[in-house]
């Protein structure tokens, strides 16, 4: 058989089938995992779930849509911004093709789908400094363990042609816990393979149900038989040109006593709805996302959804937060006192009210200055009388208190003497008006 023969023929055999892109054959080169239900689990599959679409989009807009940058530790006490550095506008902007949002998007989107995250570096001509990074696929790379305990990488891109890289070569953020010390678990190929697959098998029975109308598989039962399977074969053909197409919902005939039996469940006895509500809430569990953040309000209150935003900047978003500054602090950054941080505070940016009332305590308490907030605020400084710290005249060292209050005083009563000499002063030799003692008094 010749080379055309033998791909030609599969060509012309498949043209005439009807190609479903849900169909398992199509997700062969990708990473994919098998049910206990028999069902095809993959990142692709998985994305066509709502709840999992919503909760990556969720996860991965909040920590894109966070300031960023690199601050330098002066000493004990003192932080400062470092503008300019080389790793903070490389993240902003990481190569020609993508911003420094959509890179970071992807990268927070490749952990909590696939389980890792791989940047290929491109480095300058001194072979040092990072002038890109590339994002590589998950699904298309492979990690392996040297003897001397090194990774390689072995990347294949979208025509086929495989790469090998060294670990000096990738960036690579796994996922905890880790699989073989090397490779990160992946939310939904490993630990929540199987409420994937329910909600992947739920979802395609609802579109099978509503395709035949909402109508549940049934069958006919007759008190006597067809004369030969030519007449059975016939009768079907007739039945299904009847209830299908434009003849839907018409009245129908059963003749030589047939009935329709139902065979299985309604969607009301297997408890459909239900069912797919509480998968839902095991799905934001498996990613650590309240529910209302994906649009489940049904026990949903405000001073619930306060806390709940609250606790989804702790649980959901702290993690995946440390889990990439470290991993910049120890794969990009050379300088040891140097450290890589996201700015948590930007996601009040919304709540005005939340956020002067911060501003506010911040301001009274002595640790913000009025140029502070304003910085804060991405507006000008209003000068050098704008970096003064204020705060409360209560505010004093313990057993200081009582000793600062006489001292006040006494220098309040010296004060007082000083301006009564000096406006009842007259020459030598005169005594002073009462009156003018009794003004100064």
């Amino acid at each position: 058989m010749g080379l055309f023969d033998m791909f030609g023929s599969r060509m012309i055999a498949s043209d005439g089938l009807d190609r479903d892109p849900t169909d398992d054959r199509y997700f062969d080169s990708l990473p994919s995992r098998r049910s206990e239900i028999n069902v095809t689990v993959s990142v692709a599959r998985a994305r066509k779930v709502p709840v999992i679409r919503d909760c990556l989009h969720t996860l991965s807009g909040s920590v894109s849509g966070l300031e960023c940058g690199v601050f330098r530790q002066v000493d004990e006490d003192t932080v400062e911004r470092v503008h300019n550095h080389q790793i903070a506008t490389l993240l902003t902007n990481p190569n020609p093709r993508h911003t420094g949002t959509s890179f970071i998007y992807q990268m927070v989107d490749d952990l909590h789908s696939e389980g890792d995250f791989f940047a290929e570096k491109k480095f300058a001509h001194d072979g040092y400094t990072i002038e890109e990074l590339w994002r590589l696929e998950p699904g298309r790379t492979q990690v392996e363990e040297l003897p001397d305990r090194t990774k390689r990488f072995r990347h294949t891109d979208r025509w086929g042609i495989e790469r090998v890289l060294l670990e000096d070569e990738v960036w690579h953020i796994p996922l905890p816990p880790l699989v073989d010390d090397i490779k990160g678990t992946s939310p939904i190929l490993d630990d929540g393979k199987e409420a994937v697959a329910v909600a992947i098998a739920l979802q395609r029975y609802a579109n099978i149900l509503f395709a035949n109308d909402a109508t549940p598989p049934y069958a006919f039962s007759m008190e006597s038989n067809f004369k030969d399977a030519e007449s059975k074969k016939n009768w079907l053909q007739a039945w299904s040109r009847w209830v299908s197409g434009r003849n839907r919902h018409r009245p129908a005939i059963l003749e030589y006593g047939m009935k329709p039996q139902r065979l299985g469940l309604t969607s009301e006895e297997a408890q459909f709805l239900e069912t797919r509500k509480e998968l839902w809430l095991d799905l934001c569990r498996l990613f650590h996302v309240p529910p209302h953040k994906v649009g489940i309000l049904d026990r949903a209150t405000f001073s619930n959804i306060e806390h709940q935003s609250l606790e989804f900047v702790t649980d959901a978003l702290r993690p995946i937060l440390e889990l990439i500054e470290d991993s910049v602090d120890k794969f990009l950054i050379a300088e040891s006192d140097m450290k890589f941080e996201f700015n948590v505070e930007s996601l009040l940016r919304g709540d005005i009210k939340t956020r002067y009332e911060a501003y506010s305590r911040g301001r009274q308490w002595g640790w913000l200055s009025v140029n502070d907030i304003l910085r804060m605020e991405r507006r000008n400084g209003i000068g050098p009388s704008g970096d003064r710290y204020v705060e409360p005249l209560n505010m004093v060292p313990v057993g200081t208190g009582s000793d600062q209050r006489q001292r006040d005083q006494r220098a309040s009563i010296d004060n007082s003497i000083s301006f009564l000499r000096e406006s009842v002063k007259t020459p030598r030799g005169k005594r002073p008006r009462l009156e003018l003692v009794k003004d100064a008094a």
